[in-house]
């Protein structure tokens, strides 16, 4: 997980490079970075789960922008109504796949968009999301449910 991690702390960095007046390169880079950061940590933990070493960057591979969006947005939409899934971890699952779709969009938005015009205020949030979404995980990466959604990101499975 280091990667993800590094890639977190880099985006806090460029955020913060130039501390007077923010150039819209290190402000359109720290978001950017800030959903890379998130992207890495949920697919380094769903290739963690595979038992072959020598293959989890071939699986990690897989993963496509696209379908980790779609099983975002479902996931923030689900009804969880198994009463053995705390309530506290269902929050902290929507919020994760949350700040997943919107980052990506965000991200978008600060990679192609050149009418889009960034601030410090609003990059910091971006890459505060980011940061909550990765505390957010980190307390909920073994739950079940938290497991079922790493499976979801990698396919277009639906249940029910």
């Amino acid at each position: 997980m280091a990667f993800a991690e590094d890639l977190l702390k880099q985006a806090f960095l460029l955020l913060n490079k130039e501390p007077k007046t923010p150039t819209q390169a290190s402000l359109r880079r720290s978001v950017s970075t800030a959903y890379y950061a998130l992207f890495h940590l949920l697919i380094q933990d769903a290739s963690a789960n595979w038992s072959r070493l020598d293959t989890r960057d071939y699986l990690a591979r897989a993963f496509e922008h696209k379908t980790m969006k779609e099983a975002s947005t479902r996931a923030e939409n689900a009804t969880y109504d198994d009463p053995s899934v705390p309530p506290q971890v269902v929050a902290k699952l929507r919020s994760v796949a949350r700040a997943f779709r919107e980052l990506q969009f965000q991200r978008h938005l600060a990679d192609y968009s050149n009418a889009t015009r960034w601030d410090r205020i609003k990059a910091s949030s971006k890459v505060n999301q980011s940061k909550t979404a990765f505390g957010d995980w980190k307390a909920i990466r073994n739950e079940y449910v938290a497991q079922r959604y790493l499976i979801s990101l990698l396919s277009n499975y639906k249940d029910g």
